[in-house]
C-alpha cells in the first residue's frame, strides 16, 4: 500500500495540474473577450468603416437644389477663359459670375438654404452678401443696395427664396451697365458657372438670356 506521504505528493501534483488548467482556460477566455471588444462593427454590406464620422448617413457633401436669385435677363455669363468687355472700365476681363439685369429695388433671394458667412462693402462689387451652403458651395450676391433687411446678418441661417436684399448701384466695376445683380458661385473653392447649378425649372420661370451675348 502507498504511504500517506506518497498519496499526499500525488494529490498535490493533481491540484497543481488542475490549477494550471484553470489558469489557461481563464487566459483563453480573457483573450477572446478582448478580441471581440476590438472588432469594428460590420455595416452589413461586407465592409467596415463605411459610415461617416458620428454615424451620420445624411452626407453633408450633397449639393442643394439652387434657384435663380433674382428675376430678369442674363446679359453676361460666367467666363473664366474668354475675356468679356466691361462698359465701365472700357477693357476686356474675365467674368466670375453672371449678371441678371432687373430693376433697382428688385428683390434678391437666397439661391438655396445656407448660412450667411460674410457681409461686406467690396471695393469693386459693392454691397455683397455671401452664403455658405452644404456640399462645399458658396454663393455671392453683389451690387446690392446698402440697406439690407434687419435679419440679414453674419451667422444667420436662410432658406431658399428668403429675401436677403435688393438690387442697388453699389458695384463701381459695373456702374455703366444696366441695373443688375452680379451673382457668383464656387464649389469646393473653385469658380463655377451658376447657370449649371440653377435648376432648369427656376431658369425657365425666372430667367431669360440675352441671345446677343456670346460667352
Amino acid at each position: 500500500m502507498e504511504s500517506n506521504k506518497t498519496k499526499n505528493k500525488k494529490a498535490t501534483r493533481i491540484l497543481y495540474i488542475a490549477l494550471a488548467a484553470v489558469i489557461c482556460v481563464g487566459a483563453i477566455v480573457a483573450a477572446v473577450v478582448i478580441a471581440n471588444n476590438n472588432v469594428t462593427p460590420d455595416t452589413g454590406d461586407g465592409t467596415v468603416d463605411d459610415l461617416p464620422a458620428g454615424g451620420n448617413t445624411d452626407s453633408d457633401n450633397t449639393l442643394p437644389t439652387f434657384m435663380a436669385p433674382a428675376v430678369g435677363l442674363v446679359t453676361k455669363g460666367h467666363d473664366m477663359e474668354t475675356l468679356v468687355y466691361s462698359n465701365t472700365t472700357d477693357d476686356w476681363r474675365v467674368h466670375r459670375g453672371i449678371d441678371i439685369v432687373t430693376a433697382i429695388g428688385a428683390e434678391v433671394m437666397a439661391a438655396a438654404d445656407g448660412t450667411i458667412t460674410a457681409i461686406e462693402e467690396d471695393p469693386m462689387y459693392g454691397t455683397t452678401v455671401t452664403i455658405t451652403h452644404k456640399g462645399g458651395a458658396v454663393t455671392r450676391y453683389c451690387n446690392l443696395d446698402a440697406s439690407l433687411p434687419e435679419n440679414v446678418k453674419v451667422g444667420a441661417t436662410v432658406k431658399c427664396g428668403d429675401c436677403i436684399g435688393v438690387v442697388g448701384e453699389s458695384a463701381t466695376i459695373e456702374i455703366a451697365d444696366d441695373p443688375h445683380l452680379h451673382f457668383e458661385m464656387t464649389v469646393d473653392g473653385k469658380d463655377v458657372d451658376p447657370m449649371e447649378y440653377i435648376s432648369e425649372k427656376s431658369q425657365e420661370s425666372s430667367l431669360s438670356q440675352d441671345v446677343s451675348y456670346e460667352g
